[in-house]
């Protein structure tokens, strides 16, 4: 007997629009049958091709030959199998696979001939899709109970912390909570390259930290995963996704990871720019190219007297703008490069001088390629919530544009037969000006 299940699986995903299935009374208790696929409208009747399908519809769990697993199954895929093959009748005869067969419009002549994933093994890749989902959900609140012991705790523990460790603490604890369970895979607090195991990694990452930074005044990278698993190679776990997990906490913190206490990285984020800039304890004037850290920017308030913001992405263009003799400051213009990457420190840096300082237009320039758009969007969603401001972009065509359409439609359509770095196209003091004037 065809099952109604089966039914509406074939019809969903073997079907065509306007196509249906008919098969023989006589065949009805057969474990094995053949569907005519057919075409009715009001003057014409059409066989289409045909369907060979087991009718045997598993209720319960059994084991998958794992061969099957090597050609990749989807319910949209065809896919060519040997046919004179015994293995490829057996999946046939236990409905782990559909064979298709599809007419020319003789309805006899064989147009096509593939093979399609089975209900059962739909039923298996769904059944085995839940259990993942749910084994994610499971370990993603028995993290989430971690942290909210920890944050039960944060008083005490940050009782003798200085402000801006407290501070991360609370943005760490918060972004771990706010992570769903049932969504993961899209959240957008992770990178959007991230696969589940690696957001579900750092998850555990960030507990690691969060306990470690309340527990200890300072600690070493090794002891992150050390003390979190308790185990042999526990130390080990987070070497392979360091620099990706490090970056994405500090998104996460709002602070250096310094901060928290994680002393032996061995690495400051220097944040590279050339203008008129100053702090509490420092000052920078018209001249050469100079670097910010990424402990400075979290303990300074910096500001500028520049009306016109530079973001670059190469350190090329910062220091030939700062060759150029008097550019910067006859235009009071700052320039910062982000050096390729677009880290916490260059994210923070740009939104403390937003904050402090009277900036009338920010220019985006980067390389012109997938890399270098990714960079001018991220600079720009650093930038956009200033509403006060003029934004620009430079185009490849070395003309200036106000509207980010325009500058994605002419990127796009640049990068379909060119790409194209920022010193390309370096230009001189008299461009430069043109672009700031426009």
């Amino acid at each position: 007997m065809v099952k109604d299940s089966l039914l509406s699986y074939l019809k969903k995903y073997i079907l065509r629009s306007g196509e249906q299935l008919e098969w023989s009374e006589a065949d009805r208790e057969d474990r094995m049958i053949d569907m005519k696929i057919s075409k009715r409208t009001e003057r014409t009747y059409r066989v289409l091709g045909m369907i060979s399908v087991s009718t045997e519809v598993f209720e319960t769990d059994i084991t998958l030959d794992h061969q099957l697993d090597l050609h990749a199954f989807t319910p949209r895929k065809k896919v060519k199998l040997d046919e004179g093959n015994r293995q490829t009748y057996k999946w046939l005869e236990q409905g782990w696979i559909i064979k298709e067969v599809r007419f020319e419009k003789d309805e006899r002549t064989v147009k096509s001939s593939c093979y399609r994933m089975g209900y059962n093994l739909y039923q298996f890749e769904q059944s085995k899709q839940e259990r993942a989902n749910e084994k994610v959900i499971g370990e993603i609140s028995q993290i989430k109970m971690k942290i909210e012991k920890l944050a039960s705790s944060i008083q005490e523990g940050c009782e003798d912390k200085s402000t801006s460790r407290k501070v991360g603490i609370r943005n760490l604890i918060k972004h771990v909570l706010e992570v769903d369970s049932n969504d993961v895979r899209r959240s957008p607090s992770f990178s959007e390259e991230w696969k589940i195991s690696k957001r579900l990694k750092f998850l555990h990452f960030a507990t690691a930290v969060c306990q470690l930074s309340l527990l200890r005044q300072e600690f070493d990278w090794k002891e992150i995963g050390a003390v979190y698993y308790q185990e042999i190679g526990g130390s080990k776990e987070f070497d392979r996704v360091k620099q990706a997990f490090i970056d994405q906490l500090e998104e996460w913190v709002s602070v250096p990871v310094q901060e928290l206490g994680l002393t032996s990285l061995g690495q400051v984020t220097p944040v590279f720019f050339s203008g008129q800039l100053s702090g509490r304890y420092s000052h920078f004037s018209f001249g050469p190219v100079h670097a910010l850290t990424s402990l400075s920017i979290a303990n300074e308030k910096y500001k500028t007297d520049a009306t016109v913001l530079w973001l670059v992405e190469n350190r090329a263009i910062v220091t030939r703008m700062a060759a150029a003799d008097g550019f910067l400051e006859q235009n009071n213009a700052l320039i910062i490069c982000v050096d390729g990457h677009v880290r916490s420190a260059h994210k923070n840096a740009i939104v403390q001088l937003l904050n402090n300082s009277e900036v009338k237009q920010v220019i985006i320039w980067c390389d012109y390629d997938l890399d270098g758009v990714q960079i001018a969007n991220e600079l720009f969603s650093v930038v956009s919530p200033f509403t006060r401001m003029t934004y620009k972009w430079i185009l490849p065509n070395k003309q200036v544009t106000c509207d980010k359409s325009v500058f994605d439609k002419e990127v796009r359509d640049f990068l379909f037969t060119n790409t194209m770095e920022q010193e390309e196209m370096m230009g001189g003091v008299a461009l430069w000006t043109k672009w700031i004037q426009a």
